[in-house]
């Protein structure tokens, strides 16, 4: 598993660094209808991909169990955290097509995140694989209406004719499975005879589960100035069980948490420059339900740690393509499957990679 990680971050930053080196580029077309800035809500408003080089991860306190050899005990810092996001369209509206069509989206998709540490010959960790499906669809802008309203014509499309503002409601469903491939096992126990002294296996320990993710995106795109805000509410539920298919570890049962509500802003702009584009992003974290087994790997202390927050500042300049550049900022639970129990702070920069580059 480990070496197929490798092997797509290296091809993704192969095909990245490439389209950065081509001295061919074109300017980007700068599309003028309202389906074309539609779509393009979506992509911006996916999970950033990054490769953070010596990336700083550390406890917010001092932990009730060390870190072992090859859980990065050797650091604070990492040799590199990379996530990975994926998107192949299944289904997309074509310019020909009929207008709700073009209001709807469904991709497959794969998420993976993974760091590399500093412990002897350089471990991968278990990486944070999320596979499953996506639709996406504008419910309203105040350009055509409803979604399955009263159709208008492709004259009326046109940016140039409307308002100097595209207002927007997107929803979006998601389906995935998310798990971190290891073997039978949850938790380690370093000493067999305090067998309720433990902490999660962050080596080998098996986590699994799986979630619906529903979300509702109010947007905003200013032609003249070109900006783009999105402010998006999310609920997501993980389901399954020890037995099924779909597992859930018993493990995690009022521990990990089954009910989520989460939110987003979004902002994008070119104000300061054609040349390139700033990119400002912040997410938060809840979790609703009861965590009475949940135990953080911190002395002395009986926080569920439900609250997590990440901002993020990305420059993407043009012409380097699929190439930007971010720092980013992270504190609550560790978002890398089983080290749930391993409270955080994480201050962390490097590159944004884009085979499907969100501009204007």
């Amino acid at each position: 598993m480990n070496y197929l990680i490798t092997l797509v971050l290296l091809f993704n930053f192969s095909i990245c660094i490439a389209q950065t080196k081509n001295k061919n580029s074109v300017k980007v077309a700068h599309e003028n209808t309202i389906y074309d800035i539609l779509q393009k809500s979506w992509v911006a408003n996916e999970p950033v991909s990054y490769l953070a080089p010596v990336a700083h991860i550390n406890s917010v306190g001092s932990r009730r169990i060390p870190l072992r050899e090859g859980e990065n005990r050797s650091s604070n810092f990492y040799l590199f955290e990379a996530n990975i996001n994926l998107s192949f369209p299944l289904f997309f509206g074509k310019k020909t097509g009929g207008q709700n069509s073009k209001r709807s989206r469904i991709t497959f998709d794969y998420n993976g995140t993974f760091r590399m540490t500093l412990d002897e010959s350089k471990p991968l960790t278990p990486g944070s694989n999320k596979v499953g499906f996506s639709w996406y669809f504008n419910l309203y802008n105040n350009y055509t209406g409803w979604a399955y309203g009263k159709l208008q014509t492709e004259q009326n499309q046109m940016l140039d004719s409307k308002p100097e503002k595209l207002k927007f409601y997107n929803l979006l469903v998601r389906v995935h499975h998310y798990s971190n491939g290891q073997g039978p096992g949850f938790f380690y126990v370093p000493d067999p005879d305090t067998p309720d002294v433990f902490r999660n296996s962050y080596l080998d320990g098996d986590f699994s589960t799986n979630y619906i993710w529903v979300q509702l995106t109010k947007g905003t795109f200013n032609k003249n100035i070109s900006s783009l805000h999105q402010m998006s509410l999310a609920y997501r539920y993980d389901f399954g069980d020890e037995t099924s298919s779909l597992a859930y570890s018993m493990q995690q049962e009022e521990s990990y948490g089954r009910h989520r509500l989460l939110g987003s802003y979004d902002y994008r702009t070119e104000k300061f420059s054609e040349k390139l584009e700033l990119h400002f992003r912040t997410e938060l974290g809840y979790i609703l339900d009861n965590l009475d087994n949940f135990q953080a790997n911190l002395v002395d202390d009986d926080n569920k740690y439900r609250f997590n927050i990440r901002a993020l500042l990305e420059i993407a300049p043009k012409n380097h393509r699929a190439v930007g550049y971010f720092v980013s900022a992270y504190y609550g639970r560790d978002y890398l499957n089983i080290r749930y129990d391993d409270i955080i702070y994480s201050i962390q920069g490097g590159i944004t990679l884009s085979l499907d580059k969100f501009f204007f």
